[in-house]
């Protein structure tokens, strides 16, 4: 890496942890310290851009090819800038790629955006010396992070994808923070190196898997998105197991999460929008509005309590919102016309 890059990469890291600071985001003083110390390019060398406006098939996207001098401003702030960034189309191979246009493919690896990861590993209190598992590492910007407070050849990470494994360990083996990818299957878990004090899944799941839970050591915590049909519907599940071994967990609604794991099929409100067209029951008004978007308690429990039901926030029927699900009739919330 050149003398330029490298005094220009550490002053964009810089830049990234002061905004986590300033919203209030980062508060762990050893993560700070991974945060300014691990190298983001070395991790992400190139970038997916998505071109194509939403509901496009097949998608048109550009790759950016951090080594490109041409697209290596954007790639730099896009690496820095706390957003989620696209790495690799499904089946893909990460050692030939072609930077430009390309068209087709959805994207099955991406870095997790800065803030959950942030939150993700506060949250999992990490410290110097424990065993750090990590499920479904993608790129490894997580686990190198963990790496980093946790010291070297104490966090391993699980990744199904053999070309994204593979992908992860020689950039990692290059930053040299003594993480290793293994290929397999993470709802396993990995028991050969069980138990672990802490587990972070890079993947949502509709349930926690038994392995998770039994790899768990006294002491430990796991964290995890529990996965609902519903993609803006999540749970974050923090499961503890005490020193007496006694196994408790804490679920809370959120805004977002990790996407599912692979294979998972979200609830479509197109696919609701159809069937609805076809068939549309009866729609009972109501002046009683759903509960605020921020009520993610509430949507949370609604996704498990009234399975296969969505809600639309594009009723163009000159309503704020409608539930839809599998049974009828619907319900379709308007404003009232004495509101302010």
């Amino acid at each position: 890496m050149s003398a330029d890059l490298s005094t220009t990469t550490r002053a964009r890291r810089a830049a990234m942890v002061e905004r986590l600071e300033a919203d209030g985001v980062l508060k762990d003083s050893r993560l700070r310290e991974a945060l300014l110390s691990v190298r983001r390019e070395v991790l992400l060398p190139h970038a997916y851009v998505r071109v194509s406006d939403p509901g496009v098939d097949p998608i048109e996207w550009r790759l950016l090819d951090g080594a490109h001098p041409d697209d290596r401003e954007e790639w730099l702030d896009l690496i820095h800038s706390g957003e989620s960034v696209l790495l690799q189309r499904e089946g893909e191979q990460l050692d030939a790629l072609v930077r430009g246009p390309v068209t087709g493919g959805h994207m099955t690896s991406m870095s997790t955006y800065g803030q959950a990861t942030v939150e993700a590993l506060q949250t999992l209190q990490l410290g110097p010396g424990q065993r750090y598992l990590e499920l479904g590492p993608g790129p490894g910007v997580s686990l190198a992070l963990a790496a980093a407070v946790t010291g070297p050849r104490l966090a391993v990470g699980v990744e199904r994808d053999g070309p994204m494994a593979a992908f992860a360990q020689r950039n990692l083996d290059h930053l040299g923070v003594g993480a290793q990818v293994i290929e397999g299957d993470a709802l396993e878990g990995h028991e050969a190196r069980a138990p672990h004090d802490r587990i972070h899944a890079g993947i949502g799941v509709p349930c926690v898997p038994e392995p998770w839970v039994e790899q768990l050591a006294p002491g430990g915590r796991l964290l995890t998105t529990l996965a609902t049909r519903t993609p803006s519907w999540p749970g974050q599940l923090l499961v503890t197991r005490t020193a007496a071994g006694t196994v408790e967990a804490v679920l809370r609604g959120r805004p977002r999460g990790y996407r599912p794991l692979l294979g998972y099929r979200w609830l479509s409100t197109l696919d609701h929008r159809t069937r609805i067209k076809a068939d549309p029951g009866t729609a009972r008004p109501t002046r009683l509005a759903p509960p605020q978007d921020e009520a993610y308690g509430f949507w949370l429990a609604a996704a498990y309590l009234v399975p296969g039901t969505v809600r639309d926030f594009h009723d163009h029927r000159r309503a704020r919102g409608r539930l839809v699900g599998r049974r009828r009739p619907w319900r379709r919330h308007r404003p009232s016309p004495w509101a302010a």
